[in-house]
């Protein structure tokens, strides 16, 4: 029983706080530097710099929401406009379905994944050593993304919708794994 334990509690360390740390430090430092730069221009410019990081923030959402079978009844991928909201996509799920409410997880903390999968192809695919010109685009664009990184705290209120089954689906895993 000590053992299963171990590794319940193991699995609980990996798959669910170690990608909050992750996420909500990656979160903050972006959203610091969202602030820092409203501050030393403005918001329109803010809004205007983190056009490639929000629409990318916003279809890894709209993704996942549709993987997981979430009806979207609405969606902007950007937008400037006075309530700071500067894109979003609004879902409906039934309440009554495990994978539907388990999705709230992942659809929450799509945007790091589909922001670093952005950042990762743009330096594999487009960079080049040696080309100035085009590599000093392709990180303005990679600085554009960095602002795309920041959950929102309807992010992090629908992330927390999922965890009580998420601990099901970890406690199941743990279960296979201490009997196989």
């Amino acid at each position: 029983m000590t053992e299963f334990l171990l590794q319940f509690a193991q699995n609980i360390g990996y798959f669910l706080i170690l990608p909050i740390i992750i996420a909500w430090s990656i979160s903050f430092l972006s959203s610091l530097l969202s602030q820092w730069l409203t501050i030393h221009t403005s918001y329109t410019i803010t809004a205007i710099l983190s056009f490639f990081g929000v629409v990318i923030h916003e279809l890894s959402h709209l993704i996942v929401a549709i993987i997981f079978r979430h009806h979207i009844t609405e969606f902007r991928l950007w937008q400037i406009s006075d309530d700071g909201v500067l894109g979003y996509v609004n879902r409906e799920y039934n309440p009554s379905s495990f994978y539907q409410k388990l999705g709230n997880i992942f659809i929450s903390i799509a945007p790091i994944v589909g922001v670093t999968a952005a950042i990762c192809s743009l330096i594999k695919f487009i960079w080049v050593p040696g080309l100035y010109i085009r590599n000093t685009f392709v990180i303005l664009i990679i600085g554009s993304l960095l602002l795309g990184f920041n959950l929102s705290a309807a992010d992090w209120q629908n992330f927390s919708r999922g965890i009580p089954l998420y601990l099901i689906v970890i406690l199941f895993i743990s279960t296979l794994q201490y009997l196989f």
